[in-house]
């Protein structure tokens, strides 16, 4: 049976070093209890879940997390195979129960500058 192992794994650098952080590669994924997360691949390869997301700039895509940091959307959601299993798995690690994946939402929403109407807000604005 092969497995698929995770090295190298360490926190994420203090927010004060690292305030904000452009996405290329990401997924926003919610736990069971209803939160949701950025599961991504940072520019230098290793892979990151974050703490629940609070609030986005729809107009400039960016997505403030518990932590207090801001991670900027620079591309649409993965969608490669390979990587989007790799970023969800890594997630899954840390989340444990993924109950759905709402980064088609999130883009949509960020896309059109609105949320909308029938799916309704999943994050309130950053104020």
């Amino acid at each position: 049976m092969n497995a698929l192992v995770f090295v190298n794994e360490r926190p994420a650098p203090d927010v004060q070093s690292q305030s904000e952080v452009d996405l290329r590669h990401w997924r926003v994924l919610q736990r069971g209890n209803g939160a949701l997360h950025l599961a991504a691949q940072m520019a230098s390869g290793s892979f990151r879940v974050t703490s629940a997301l609070l609030a986005i700039d729809l107009v400039r895509a960016i997505i403030k997390t518990d932590s207090g940091r801001s991670y900027r959307l620079c591309a649409p959601p993965e969608e490669n195979e390979f990587l989007r299993g790799l970023i969800t798995l890594n997630a899954a690690r840390d989340l444990v129960v993924v109950s759905d994946d709402v980064s088609e939402a999130i883009w949509k929403a960020v896309s059109s500058g609105a949320w909308n109407g029938e799916e309704g807000s999943l994050l309130p604005p950053i104020h």
